[in-house]
């Protein structure tokens, strides 16, 4: 079964935490070779505190996907390491999510040959979901250009608020993810190809299939 756990950095329990900061190395070092910090086989950085959120996508009570959720106006990777990347003056609105650390894990995906369960997808609407839920207007983001693409081809209605290049001179985009109802019903039909659910269940939050 698969679920998305919402979990604030204080509540989440050490195994949990643990798993989680053991894929993220996975992930982001030594897959992406990003420049992240890493102590031994875990990455975690000074976002991961008091003021941040997480969603957790588990299946049969494993992480396979997960993304970090900050308020604008704490202390975040847009308005700080990535502030350099672009010429932009992010706001600090308490009505923005910020999201970083965002992943599936694609090792776990392949090994789940029983499940056609689209995991990126249920992760992407848990975001516009949770976000709905909690009063919040938009998400901002940073990624790559083939995850630019990944968002783009998933129907989510996203403006590109500017263009930058990161440390290694490679194309960064800062974008604001949008949590209107049209974004949701394009990610929904785009689930329902895959796992028959009715689309009402999968307006709500939390996701439970």
């Amino acid at each position: 079964m698969f679920n998305l756990i919402s979990v604030d950095y204080q509540d989440i329990i050490n195994d949990k935490l643990d798993e989680l900061y053991l894929l993220r190395k996975k992930t982001f070092k030594d897959r992406l070779d990003w420049q992240v910090s890493c102590v031994g086989d875990r990455e975690f950085d000074q976002y991961d505190n008091e003021h941040t959120h997480y969603l957790l996508g588990c299946y049969d009570g494993y992480i396979v996907s997960s993304v970090r959720f900050i308020s604008m106006k704490y202390p975040n990777m847009i308005t700080g390491p990535f502030k350099a990347f672009f010429n932009y003056q992010a706001p600090e609105d308490e009505a923005l999510l910020e999201s970083s650390r965002f992943f599936v894990d694609k090792e776990r995906m392949k090994s789940l040959a029983e499940t056609k369960l689209p995991f990126c997808h249920l992760l992407f609407l848990g975001m516009i979901n949770y976000t709905r839920t909690i009063g919040k207007k938009n998400i901002m983001t940073v990624c790559s250009k083939s995850m630019y693409i990944l968002l783009k081809r998933s129907g989510w209605n996203i403006t590109i608020e500017s263009i930058g290049l990161s440390e290694k001179k490679d194309p960064v985009y800062l974008l604001r993810l949008g949590v209107d109802n049209e974004s949701q019903d394009r990610l929904i039909k785009y689930i329902r190809r895959y796992h028959y659910c009715e689309e009402n269940y999968l307006k709500k939050w939390p996701i439970y299939l």
